[in-house]
């Protein structure tokens, strides 16, 4: 490693890229028992649905290319896919502790305060996917029964995504806010694992 005549190494860009790349790349909880069968059955459909995905997107424009011929409702089952897609890894990521954090204001707290304020957030985040569960049924109560134009399918099946995600994320915020709740100051030894996720808002 060169270092400069101001002290700083020049790859320290390199470090730090190599530092971060770690950091998220490792495991921020240790799943264990029924939290391991959850998030493994979750994670298992999220990627069932990208495969559907990848390989419908794949197919259709092979064809269009190759053949001047598209799959019709191809389009239609990607764009009804996405949202369970998206509901499953927003669930995933708060199991599992990856959620986009900003640790700078938290890292500055004692860790009482820390604790405090994690229960804090995490219930705030608990009502805020509450009230969107509910706004969601309603929503599929409305417009769950209308039918696909390609397939004639019941919309209720992928706009229920939507009620059943949020719904699912509302209860591991709610999870996560007992964890803490309960944890009390074994919170000191996770941050010391995981200073990078664990320790953010």
């Amino acid at each position: 490693m060169t270092v400069r005549d101001g002290g700083a190494p020049d790859d320290l860009a390199r470090a730090i890229t190599k530092a971060s790349i770690e950091a998220e790349l490792s495991t921020t909880v240790d799943e264990t028992g029924i939290d391991k069968w959850i998030n493994s059955v979750v994670e298992f459909f999220g990627v069932v649905v990208l495969l559907a995905i990848t390989l419908l997107v794949f197919a259709n424009a092979a064809l269009r290319y190759t053949f001047n011929f598209g799959i019709i409702w191809a389009d239609e089952v990607v764009i009804a896919l996405v949202p369970w897609l998206a509901m499953l890894g927003m669930f995933l990521s708060v199991r599992r502790r990856e959620i986009i954090r900003i640790g700078s204001l938290v890292d500055r707290l004692a860790p009482r305060s820390r604790r405090l304020l994690r229960i804090v957030t995490e219930l705030a985040s608990t009502a805020a996917f509450g009230y969107l569960t509910i706004m969601s049924f309603n929503y599929l109560l409305l417009f769950g029964s209308d039918r696909s134009v390609y397939l004639d399918m019941s919309a209720g099946w992928f706009t229920s995504a939507m009620f059943i995600g949020a719904g699912l994320v509302c209860l591991a915020f709610l999870a996560e806010a007992v964890s803490h709740f309960r944890r009390g100051d074994d919170d000191k030894e996770i941050d010391a694992q995981h200073p990078v996720t664990a320790g953010g808002l």
